[in-house]
C-alpha cells in the first residue's frame, strides 16, 4: 500500500513493478521471509499475491487491466493507519471477513448493477445496500475495487459521484465518460468535480426491491465451472509457438495433420478409431494421448477457460475467447485453432512465481495437454482475477500441535516432555522412527501420536505393516487383477439358470469363468498423499509398523528422493502422474516403528537412515523406564510385575552385556487380565517372555527356565505370589519410597 500510495491518485502498476518497488522499500523482506519460513514452499512474492485478495475485498485495492492501484477508500485507510501496520492489517482482515460472510449479498448487488448497465439506469448506493442487506460503506468501497459491470451506476442520493470516495480529478473524468457512455449523464447539473446522473434515469426504490426479490435478476454461479488447461505447441523447427503464431494471432493450436476433419460432437471412442486408422504406425499409448488431446480441444474447452503454456521457465497465461475450434491450414500442416486472449505475453511469469504444486506439471517440458482445473483458484489469482475458490496458497499450512499432558497421560507418561521432542523432530523433518526392543509400546505410541497430530481424524491416518514380500506395488501403486463378467456371461445370464450349467446350443457346460483385467491401483502412501495435497490445512499421518522388515529400497523406489526433498517432483514408475509429476506434500507425516531385538530382519541402509529421525523407546531409559510401575500404581494393582521385570532385565544385561536390545519392555504386563487372573502373570511369563529368551540364548546351552523362570526371580526379589506393595525403585536409595505417579525424575 505504501508503494501504491506514492503514485498519483488513480494510477497503478503491474504486479511485477509493485514487487520490485516493495523490495526497494524493504530490501531485507525476501531474505527475512526465507529465514523465518524455511520449510514453507510459498515465496514472499506469491504470498503477496494471495494476501492482496484481502485488500481487494476490503475495497482498498483495485486490480483492473492488470494494474494494481489504491481506490479512494484505500488511500484514506492507508493515511489513517500509516505507522500502525498491525491495525491496518487487522482492519483489512475485518472487512474481508465481512465480505466473506456476506458474499451472496455482494454478488446480488453486482447482478443489479449488471442489469442497470443494459437498461441505462442508475441506483442510489444506500438503497442498493439496504435492498441486499449490506452496510453502505463496505458495499460502496467494494464496488470501487471489484469494478463489476455497471460499477459506475452506483451513485449518491442526487445522482452524484459519492464525495466519500475522495477521487482525484482524473478519476472524475473517467466516471463522467462512463456515465455518458451509459446514457445517464446530466451535463447541466455537472461541473469539473461534480459529476451527476440525470434524476429521470434513477431506478425507483420500490422497483429496486422488486428486482432483488427476484423479479428482474438471476443470481448464482454458472452451471459449468471454469476449467484450466496446460497446452504446449512447437513449430517444425521445435520453437515454441507462443513466440510467434500464438502470440501474434491471439490463438492456440493443436496439430491434427494426417487426420480428417472431425465434428465437435465426436465421442472419444470415435476419435480413437479414426486415429487408429490414420496413425497405425504410432504406439498405442501415443495414439491414446492424441485422441484425448483432440477430444479436449474440440469438445471440452470453452470460452472463459484459463489457458497456460510455457517457454522454458517462462509461463504465459490467457483466457479462451468465445468460439468453437476451427480447422486451419498452416505451413506446419493442418491444425485445430481456438481464439485466446493472452494477458502477460510482455511480462511472463516464471516457475518461481507459481505455487509449488503447479511446478510439477508446468516444470515438466514433456507434458502434453493437461487439465489444471484443480488449480483454477491459484491461476485466477495469477490472472489478477477474483478466484472462484479459495487459493491453495491462502490456506494456512498445517501445523503440528504441541504435545499435551492429556496425551502423556494416555501413554502413562509423567509429562509430555519426550512426546514434545517427537513433535519438534517431526516439525524439522516429517519422518520419524520409534525403535527399541519388544514390548516397549512403539506401535501404540505411534498411533497415539498420529491421532494427536491429526486432531483425531481417523480418515487422515493409515496403518501399514511391512514384511519381506511387501513391495512398491503394495505400498505406492501397482497393477492388480480384477474379475468381471465375461461377454458370454453377460449375454446368457438371463438363461443360465434354465440351462443347469450347460450350453444351450451344444449341450456342453456354460462358461461361467469371469474375464480378468489388470488395473493400476493406488497403495496407501499414494492415496494418503493425494488426500493431503487436497487438504493442505490438515495433517495426515502414515504409520509404518515394523518398517525394517521390508526391503526398503524395493518398497520406496523413486520415493527415496522425495523423502529428503519434499518440495521436488518426480515422474512415477507406472506413469500415472500423466505428466503432472508427483511429490510428497509437506503435511504428510510418516511415523515408523522398528524392533531392534529381532536379528532375523534387516537393518536400514545409510540412505534411508539419513531420511528419518530416530527416537528410542528402551526399558532402561525414559519414558519407558518407570512406565509399568506408574501404570500399576494408577490402577492400585500390586507392583510385582514391575519388580520382577526389573530383575529380569538385570539378569539379561549380565548375560549379554554387549547387546542392550534384548531387554524386555513393559507392554507385556500392561493388560488388566495379567493382574486380575490368578495365573495371569505366570501365563505371560511362560508363553511370551521365556520363548523370547530362548531365542536370545539359541545355541548357548543355557537353561532358560532355571535362569529366568518366574519362581527363580520371585525368590531373588523376595516376592511371594500375589505380593508386591511398597516396592523400591532400583536406582533409589535403600528404603526410599516409590515416587508418586507423575513425579519427575
Amino acid at each position: 500500500m505504501k508503494v501504491l500510495h506514492r503514485l498519483p491518485a488513480g494510477q497503478g502498476l503491474a504486479f511485477s513493478e509493485v514487487w520490485e518497488r516493495v523490495q526497494e522499500v524493504d530490501p531485507g523482506l525476501k531474505r527475512e521471509w526465507e529465514e523465518t519460513f524455511p520449510d514453507i514452499a510459498t515465496t514472499a512474492r506469491t504470498k503477496l499475491r494471495y494476501d492482496s485478495i484481502n485488500l481487494g475485498k476490503a475495497g482498498w485495492l483495485c486490480k483492473a487491466g492488470r494494474k494494481w492501484r489504491l481506490t479512494g477508500p484505500g488511500r484514506q485507510a492507508f493515511t489513517a493507519y500509516e505507522g500502525d501496520r498491525e491495525a491496518l492489517l487487522s482492519r483489512a482482515l475485518e472487512r474481508y471477513g465481512y465480505w466473506s460472510a456476506e458474499r451472496v449479498a455482494f454478488n446480488q448487488a453486482a447482478d443489479v448493477l449488471d442489469v442497470l448497465f443494459d437498461s441505462h439506469q442508475w441506483v442510489v448506493t444506500a438503497e442498493l445496500a439496504e435492498a441486499v442487506g449490506l452496510k453502505e460503506e463496505p458495499l460502496r468501497s467494494w464496488i470501487q475495487a471489484a469494478l463489476v459491470r455497471g460499477w459506475h451506476l452506483a451513485l449518491g442520493q442526487d445522482g452524484e459521484v459519492p464525495e466519500q470516495l475522495e477521487l482525484a480529478e482524473g478519476e472524475y473524468d473517467e466516471w463522467r465518460a462512463l456515465l455518458k457512455e451509459s446514457r445517464v449523464y446530466d451535463a447541466a447539473a455537472s461541473e469539473s468535480r461534480a459529476v451527476r446522473a440525470g434524476l429521470n434515469r434513477r431506478l425507483p426504490k420500490e422497483q429496486l426491491f422488486e428486482m432483488v426479490a427476484g423479479q428482474g435478476i438471476t443470481t448464482g454461479e454458472s452451471e459449468r465451472p471454469r476449467h484450466a488447461w496446460l497446452i504446449r505447441g512447437v513449430d517444425l523447427a521445435g520453437v515454441p509457438l507462443i513466440r510467434s503464431v500464438w502470440r501474434d494471432k491471439s490463438v492456440c493450436t493443436l496439430s491434427v495433420d494426417r487426420l480428417p476433419a472431425l465434428e465437435s460432437e465426436t465421442d472419444p471412442k470415435g476419435i480413437r478409431e479414426v486415429i487408429d486408422t490414420y496413425c497405425a504406425d504410432l504406439s498405442a499409448s501415443r495414439r491414446n494421448e492424441i485422441a484425448v488431446s483432440i477430444h479436449i480441444f474440440l469438445s471440452r474447452m470453452e470460452g472463459g477457460d484459463v489457458i497456460v503454456t510455457t517457454d522454458g521457465d517462462s509461463v504465459y497465461l490467457g483466457e479462451f475467447a468465445e468460439g468453437a475450434a476451427t480447422y486451419v491450414s498452416t505451413g506446419d500442416g493442418t491444425v485445430l485453432q481456438r481464439p485466446v486472449k493472452w494477458v502477460n505475453v510482455d511480462t511472463p511469469l516464471t516457475v518461481d512465481d507459481l505455487p509449488r504444486h503447479l511446478t510439477g506439471p508446468l516444470g515438466n517440458p514433456s507434458a502434453g495437454l493437461l487439465e489444471l482445473s484443480d488449480s483454477i483458484a491459484d491461476l485466477e489469482v495469477l490472472l489478477d482475477e477474483d478466484p472462484s475458490r479459495t487459493p491453495s496458497g491462502s490456506v494456512a499450512d498445517a501445523e503440528l500441535p504441541d504435545a499435551t499432558q492429556e496425551l502423556a497421560e494416555k501413554l502413562t507418561m509423567p509429562d509430555p516432555e519426550w512426546l514434545q521432542e517427537c513433535v519438534e523432530v517431526l516439525r524439522d523433518r516429517p519422518q520419524l522412527i520409534l525403535y527399541g526392543p519388544s514390548g516397549t509400546g512403539k506401535t501404540y505410541t505411534a498411533l497415539a501420536l498420529a491421532r494427536h497430530l491429526t486432531g483425531d481424524r481417523q480418515a487422515n491416518i493409515r496403518l501399514v505393516q511391512f514384511h519381506p514380500s511387501y513391495s512398491y506395488e503394495d505400498f505406492f501403486e501397482g497393477f492388480r487383477p480384477r474379475a468381471f463378467p465375461s461377454a458370454k456371461q453377460e449375454g446368457e445370464k438371463g438363461m443360465a439358470g434354465s440351462l443347469s450349467g450347460r450350453d444351450r446350443s451344444s449341450g456342453g457346460p456354460v462358461d461361467t469363468r469371469p474375464d480378468i483385467v489388470f488395473e493400476l491401483v493406488s497403495g496407501p502412501l499414494k492415496a494418503l498423499a493425494e488426500d493431503a495435497e487436497r487438504s493442505k490445512g490438515e495433517t495426515f499421518v502414515l504409520v509404518i509398523d515394523e518398517i525394517n522388515r521390508g526391503h526398503l529400497a524395493k518398497v520406496f523406489g523413486e520415493l527415496y528422493f522425495l523423502l529428503e526433498y519434499r518440495a521436488e517432483h518426480v515422474h512415477l514408475l507406472y506413469g500415472s502422474d500423466e505428466g503432472r509429476r508427483f511429490r510428497l506434500p509437506p503435511n504428510l507425516v510418516i511415523i515408523g516403528t522398528m524392533n531392534t531385538s529381532d536379528r532375523s530382519i534387516s537393518f536400514m541402509d545409510a540412505a534411508m537412515r539419513r531420511r528419518f529421525s530416530f527416537m528410542e523407546l528402551h526399558p532402561a531409559r525414559k519414558p519407558v523406564r518407570y512406565l509399568l510401575r506408574d501404570w500399576l500404581e494408577k490402577r492400585k494393582l500390586p507392583l510385582d510385575a514391575a519388580i520382577l521385570l526389573d530383575a529380569l532385565n538385570t539378569r539379561i544385561e549380565r548375560a549379554r552385556l554387549d547387546d542392550r536390545d534384548f531387554r524386555i519392555g513393559p507392554s507385556y504386563f500392561m493388560r488388566p487380565a495379567v493382574h486380575t487372573h490368578s495365573r495371569g502373570l505366570d501365563r505371560v511369563w511362560r508363553y511370551q517372555i521365556l520363548p523370547l529368551l530362548t531365542e536370545l540364548h539359541w545355541g548357548d546351552d543355557v537353561d532358560v527356565e532355571a535362569e529366568y523362570g518366574l519362581d527363580v526371580l520371585r525368590q531373588e526379589t523376595s516376592l511371594a505370589a500375589g505380593t508386591g506393595h511398597g516396592a523400591v525403585r532400583a536406582d533409589s536409595p535403600a528404603g526410599a519410597p516409590t515416587a508418586a505417579p507423575g513425579a519427575t525424575e
